[in-house]
């Protein structure tokens, strides 16, 4: 919502706003979880494509946000996630 609000209000001034939502990579502060080899494998298991996020993976979404091809998107969210969003729909269905 911030990312919507600050889009609207901000758009008078031709800037834009837009939020990154990456899924799942391993951080420092998500290292301990990676750990855990049976985690990692329920985490696999839940993202379509069958990984979690690797170094480079973000690179693209952020030099398009960044470039002039992005210039007329404002109040967006951009899921880099591996499809784990869309994941969660799979698993409702199957309940």
């Amino acid at each position: 919502q911030m990312t919507m609000c600050l889009a609207d209000e901000w758009g008078r001034y031709g800037v834009t706003v837009n939020a990154l939502a990456p899924g799942w990579f391993k951080t420092a502060q998500t290292a301990a979880l990676y750990e855990d080899e049976e985690w990692v494998a329920y985490l696999k298991d839940r993202i379509p494509l069958k990984r979690p996020g690797a170094p480079g993976d973000l690179d693209g979404a952020l030099r398009f946000l960044a470039s002039e091809s992005s210039r007329y998107v404002t109040g967006q969210t951009l899921l880099v996630d591996g499809g784990i969003t869309t994941g969660a729909v799979r698993l409702l269905k199957e309940e």
